[in-house]
């Protein structure tokens, strides 16, 4: 994998490890996702599976998970929620490619709260494994400096395009102290065709710039139809009004200033004019 893109631990000091794996750890004890693993058993039928009947594994939540934080490797988590998020990401990936419903879990999937409760097993494995600012700085060293230096760039292009995968949007967004958020028509946090749109803006009154953050993605529905994106059928976009982050006055580094923890909102209420922007894509096709 390309260096630029490949999210793996660069410190295994215990300094650095040992705050990671506690924060894991604690968000392993505190779910409950009873509701989502029996929910899990009875689309798998699993009762009547070979594995309940001779060796007596029936459920999920009786099992431990367990934390792999290991140099070079990409943080897991291995156990039941890692093999439920496995088999949910296979019906949903189903579904997305329009298969009949019939043939997407067996047709026992019936409704959106199932979904919304099956997905819930996703969401958290990937809240687990990556939504620690520690640990994100960690796994997007490489691309976030990627970001800052195009952004200092003298004359940069108007619209630079990075397509990765969804750990490094996850790793991006966590270092930069993005928490868990909810992205309606979705069940996913980081849906396939997503894309984290950076925007460099120049604030004409006030003479400074500016960093805009949005999410664009595509709705459960656009996915699955395959429908054309245009001005009628756009995509959604998440934190379309959100407050812009001051960029230090003659630099472009508003990445390296919200990795610092100095983000500070402020509000615009007058014009700017639209800078360089940095789109980190996640495709269709991975």
């Amino acid at each position: 994998m390309d260096p630029l893109f490949n999210p793996v631990i660069r410190n295994d000091s215990e300094v650095i490890k040992e705050p990671i794996v506690k924060e894991m750890k604690k968000k392993l004890m505190d779910l409950d996702l009873r509701r989502s693993y029996f929910e899990l058993e009875e689309v798998l039928d699993i009762k009547n599976l070979e594995k309940c009947k001779v060796e007596g594994q029936c459920r999920f939540d009786v099992t431990e998970n367990e934390i792999s934080y290991k140099l070079g490797e990409t943080p897991l988590v291995i156990g039941p929620l890692s093999f439920a998020h496995m088999i949910v990401d296979s019906f949903l990936m189903s579904y997305y490619d329009g298969h009949a419903m019939e043939n997407v879990a067996w047709g026992r999937i019936k409704n959106e709260e199932q979904w919304i409760i099956l997905t819930q097993l996703m969401r958290e494995s990937q809240n687990v494994i990556y939504n620690s600012t520690l640990l994100g700085r960690q796994l997007a060293k490489p691309l976030l400096e990627y970001l800052t230096s195009a952004f200092e760039e003298e004359n940069p292009p108007k619209l630079t395009l990075l397509d990765g995968h969804d750990a490094n949007l996850y790793s991006v967004l966590a270092a930069l102290g993005v928490k868990e958020f909810w992205l309606p028509e979705q069940y996913e946090s980081i849906p396939i065709a997503g894309k984290l749109v950076f925007q460099k803006l120049y604030d004409r009154i006030e003479k400074r710039y500016l960093l805009k953050l949005d999410f664009v993605y595509l709705t459960v529905d656009q996915i699955r139809s395959g429908s054309k994106i245009s001005t009628k059928n756009p995509p959604r976009q998440f934190w379309r009004h959100t407050v812009m982050a001051p960029l230090p006055p003659g630099s472009g580094v508003g990445l390296a200033l919200a990795w610092l923890g100095l983000w500070h909102g402020v509000t615009v209420g007058h014009p700017v004019t639209i800078a360089p922007a940095m789109v980190i894509s996640f495709p269709e096709d991975q």
